[in-house]
């Protein structure tokens, strides 16, 4: 199975930290590249440890300049609507 359908189906049973969605990819690029395409599409939402979203511009930030794997134990991922549609 691939990384992107691991992703999909792990977010099924709850929104995961970034750290352990991490670990579904062999590299640090496919990861980045992975999710930000999930979160560009609206297959997924970045979420804060609290449970507030992450602003399109800040994901975009994050990702674009690589921050995020500074930050990957402050946030969530939870799968939307969207993407319980893609695999389902």
């Amino acid at each position: 199975m691939s990384p992107e359908l691991e992703t999909l189906d792990q977010l099924l049973s709850g929104a995961l930290p970034m750290a352990v969605i991490r670990t579904l990819y062999p590299d640090v690029d496919a990861f980045r590249l992975g999710v930000f395409g999930f979160l560009n599409s609206g297959d997924v939402t970045l979420l804060m440890n609290d449970q507030t979203e992450v602003s399109s511009w800040r994901w975009r930030k994050l990702f674009v300049d690589g921050a995020v794997m500074k930050e990957l134990g402050n946030m969530n991922l939870q799968i939307t609507a969207q993407g319980v549609g893609r695999i389902a």
